[in-house]
C-alpha cells in the first residue's frame, strides 16, 4: 500500500451537483488514508486547482453540464497533463459503451451512482494500487462489446469514433449518421432506396454493438463518440 495515515492519498472531486459533492467529502472523510484535497464543480476549476495543487486520484463525473468538456476530452486531457493522475469515474451513464471508451481514454476504474458507496471506496483503493477496478457485472458486461481496433485515444477522439467499434458495419455507421441528421427510419429507407425493414434491423444491431437502446441515447453520445 502506498499510502498511510501519515501520508494520505490526496483525492479531487470534480461533479456538478453540490449535493454529491457534499456526500462524497462526507463518506472520503471517514476513511483516515484519505484527504479530500480539492472540490470542483467546472472542468475549467478542476484545470485551475490541479496547477496549483496537484493530486494522486480524481473522482470524475463523466457527464457535466452544458457548455462543459465532455468526459472523453476531459480524460484525455488530464491523462496528457497529468500521467501519473490516477482517475476513476463516478457516473450514472452506466452502459457498456460508456465505461468502455472511459477505460480506453485513460480511466482506471468506473464507479456507477447505482452502485453502493463501498464499492466507490473498493475502486478507490484498487485504482491507487495502479490496478482497474470494474463492478463484476459490468466486466461481464464489457466482454460482449465488439473489440475495437487498435488505435491511438487521442487520434479517436478526432476522428468519428464509430470507426473503433470493428464489428460496427460501413451501413451500420451510415444509419446512425443519418439519425444524428435527424432523420427517420422511413426518411433513411428512402434516401438508400432500402427497404424500412433492412434500415431498422441495421439500427437496432448497431444499438445493441454500442450498448444504448434509444434514440435519446443516442444522441446523448454524440459528442462523447467525437461527432460534431
Amino acid at each position: 500500500m502506498r499510502w498511510s495515515e501519515l501520508k494520505p492519498l490526496q483525492i479531487a472531486l470534480l461533479d456538478d451537483h453540490a449535493l454529491i459533492r457534499d456526500a462524497l467529502k462526507a463518506r472520503l472523510s471517514l476513511e483516515p488514508t484519505f484527504k479530500v484535497a480539492g472540490i470542483y464543480s467546472t472542468s475549467r476549476g478542476l484545470m485551475e486547482g490541479l496547477r496549483e495543487a496537484p493530486v494522486d486520484l480524481l473522482i470524475l463525473d463523466y457527464q457535466l453540464s452544458d457548455g462543459e468538456m465532455d468526459g472523453l476530452r476531459l480524460i484525455d486531457w488530464l491523462r496528457k497533463q497529468y500521467p501519473e493522475l490516477r482517475i476513476v469515474v463516478f457516473s450514472s451513464m452506466e452502459r457498456p459503451a460508456t465505461v468502455n471508451m472511459s477505460i480506453r481514454a485513460g480511466a482506471r476504474g468506473f464507479v456507477g451512482k447505482s452502485q453502493e458507496s463501498d464499492d466507490l471506496i473498493r475502486a478507490i483503493r484498487t485504482v491507487a494500487l495502479d490496478r482497474i477496478y470494474l463492478a463484476p457485472n459490468m466486466a461481464s458486461e464489457l466482454e460482449k462489446l465488439p473489440v475495437p481496433q487498435d488505435q491511438d485515444v487521442g487520434d479517436s477522439l478526432e476522428t468519428h469514433a464509430l470507426a473503433n467499434f470493428s464489428e460496427l458495419s460501413p451501413k451500420e455507421s451510415e444509419v446512425l449518421r443519418c439519425c444524428l441528421d435527424g432523420l427517420s427510419v422511413s426518411q433513411i429507407a428512402e434516401k438508400f432506396s432500402r427497404s424500412r425493414k433492412t434500415i431498422s434491423g441495421q439500427k437496432q444491431s448497431a444499438f445493441r454493438k454500442l450498448g444504448i437502446r434509444t434514440d435519446t441515447e443516442l444522441f446523448k453520445l454524440q459528442n462523447q463518440l467525437g461527432f460534431s
